[in-house]
């Protein structure tokens, strides 16, 4: 019997279903297939999202931080310029200095280190041996002058010892990374110190080797930086002016001149380190500072010493209470040629007023209620007496109202009652308004009634019969009255205007003073009448020395100033300064 064959007949063919199972894994390998396309896609545009961001939106600005970690931006400092007198004497000056200042935590010379194995942290001891030793040398040399004359520093003295232990508590900071030593170091003293520090890491470095340990090291380094010279003191003080710690120019001809004085700091760029120091780069690039011009004063030293001298003379014989002052100007020009306010101050050291402590105390005492320190209370309210008024207190810090005064140019930023120094103004305004002559006849019995109001002469029992020159010699009110009166309140005033007493001068020098005066409406019989002779108002030494100056040129304004020009180091000249067209007012 034959068996069935187990192939398939030939040209039959069984149909065989799809599996759904396969069905749903070839939808899921589709789906996967886009998600992982979409996510591709997604993953590139956040990428470029971001690249667009930080390389063009935001570009500039990643530049500008990727700069300042890379780049080292170095300030290279202009010198101040000098000032001169009219004859090119130096009145101020700038020398370079030096700051002295150490790195205790990197000064391994001064302390042990002790390993800590619980904490794995590092204890240091200081070494008061090597303290000793090193803060010895390095005041030795701060207090030596000259860096070398060690022998000639008394170490027995108050200021060995203060600066003795400023060097040695600054030393001991072992956590500390910048101590500062000394200021204002001149350059001898500075290379002293360089010299000392190197044979001393030099000499410890050698002792090391041999000795088969390694004690450290000191870090002490220097700083550049200038300072402002006064060399005459406190001479022409509050005219110069000067300058603070950053070397700007805050008072005096020192802050109006800043501009020509200062200069223009220059920089360098080069790469750093990550510890943050330059390293050396033929790349870098360097913008050269460009100095101060020196400016030359119509101030002529001899002129300004006549008038200090005599000056500080007339205070002490007349008992002055709240400073005086004194000027001397060529009225053709308006050119200073001295000006001093005393007592004054020393520029080099502008903070410092013990010279004249007592004098500003009683100054300052003696008007309370523009100086007073008073009480107060817990709650911040004033003590007050049995009478209600504020009580002073008896140990208030005055320091800064001392400090205020001594800076002050008098001169210029205080005003005062002129009196008859005025009464030139008054004849100008008569003579120019036609309402007097030089011939005309007064008559002064002592007084003069205006209104109700009695107005004495000088002369109680009267100057008689006068001419108008012969009153002007006598420096008589009535006189004075009478053509203050003739001319009017409205012609007063519009002539007091055309000599410019409504403004200020423009003198080059900051502060000064405005002219308080009565407005032209509030103005009657009494108040022009006290006027005309220089009371009821009052104005600045400056204004009344231009305005007399243009009494006496012939009638012409002028603008008083020091400043004539601006040189260069060489002497060349940078800038003339002019003040402008002079105008006839008399």
């Amino acid at each position: 019997m034959q068996e069935p064959s187990s192939k398939p007949k030939k040209g039959l063919y069984r149909l065989r279903r799809t599996d759904p199972h396969e069905r749903l894994s070839a939808k899921l390998r589709h789906f996967s297939f886009v998600a992982a396309v979409l996510f591709v896609l997604a993953a590139a545009g956040i990428v470029i999202h971001s690249l667009y961001n930080i390389q063009i939106r935001n570009g500039a600005t990643f530049r500008q931080y990727a700069a300042q970690q890379q780049l080292l931006d170095s300030t290279i400092q202009a010198t101040r310029g000098e000032i001169y007198d009219t004859s090119g004497i130096t009145l101020a000056s700038t020398s370079v200095v030096w700051t002295i200042w150490a790195d205790p935590s990197y000064s391994t010379a001064l302390f042990t280190s002790t390993k800590n194995d619980d904490t794995g942290g590092v204890t240091k001891t200081a070494d008061p041996a090597a303290l000793q030793e090193v803060s010895t040398q390095l005041t030795l040399r701060l207090l030596s002058g000259d860096g070398e004359s060690l022998d000639s520093v008394d170490t027995s003295s108050e200021a060995y010892q203060t600066q003795y232990q400023t060097v040695y508590d600054a030393l001991s900071k072992s956590d500390s990374a910048y101590q500062t030593l000394a200021a204002k170091v001149n350059n001898a003293i500075k290379l002293s110190i360089e010299k000392y520090v190197t044979e001393y890491n030099k000499a410890h470095k050698r002792a090391d080797a041999e000795q088969g340990i390694r004690k450290g090291r000191i870090s002490v380094s220097s700083t550049k930086s200038f300072q402002r010279d006064y060399p005459y003191g406190a001479f022409a003080a509050s005219v110069l002016g000067f300058c603070d710690a950053d070397g700007y120019g805050t008072y005096g001809l020192e802050k109006s001149y800043e501009s020509t004085l200062a200069g223009v700091n220059g920089r360098t760029i080069t790469l750093r380190n990550a510890y943050g120091n330059a390293i050396a780069d033929e790349n870098a690039t360097t913008y050269a500072a460009k100095d101060g011009s020196n400016l030359v004063l119509s101030l002529d030293v001899n002129v300004q010493e006549v008038v200090e001298r005599y000056l500080n003379e007339a205070i002490a014989a007349n008992n002055v209470e709240n400073r005086g002052a004194a000027i001397v100007m060529n009225v053709k020009t308006g050119a200073i040629l001295a000006m001093a306010s005393k007592p004054d101050f020393d520029p080099n050291d502008p903070l410092n007023y013990t010279t004249n402590e007592a004098y500003l105390n009683e100054l300052v005492h003696a008007e309370p209620e523009l100086y007073g320190v008073y009480l107060k209370n817990e709650d911040g309210s004033y003590v007050t007496d049995a009478n209600g008024n504020k009580v002073l207190d008896p140990e208030g810090d005055y320091s800064g109202y001392f400090r205020d005064i001594q800076w002050k140019n008098k001169a210029i930023t205080d005003t005062y009652e002129p009196g008859s120094t005025f009464k030139i103004i008054t004849m100008s305004a008569g003579l120019e308004a036609g309402v007097v002559s030089v011939n005309d006849r007064f008559f002064c019995p002592g007084y003069k009634l205006v209104d109700d109001r009695r107005i004495h002469c000088a002369r109680r029992t009267g100057h008689g019969s006068q001419s108008f020159v012969e009153g002007a010699q006598n420096s008589c009110n009535p006189v004075f009255i009478e053509v203050g009166a003739r001319v009017g309140v409205s012609d007063f005033f519009r002539k007091m205007s055309d000599f410019g007493l409504m403004n200020r001068t423009g003198i080059d020098v900051p502060g000064e003073a405005s002219t308080i005066i009565h407005k032209e409406k509030n103005v009657g019989a009494v108040e022009l009448a006290t006027m005309s002779f220089g009371q009821s108002f009052q104005l600045s030494p400056i204004r009344l020395v231009s305005l007399a100056g243009s009494m006496i040129n012939g009638g012409y304004s002028i603008t008083p100033h020091f400043g004539v020009s601006a040189v260069s180091a060489d002497g060349g000249l940078m800038k003339h300064f002019s003040y402008g067209k002079k105008e006839r007012v008399v």
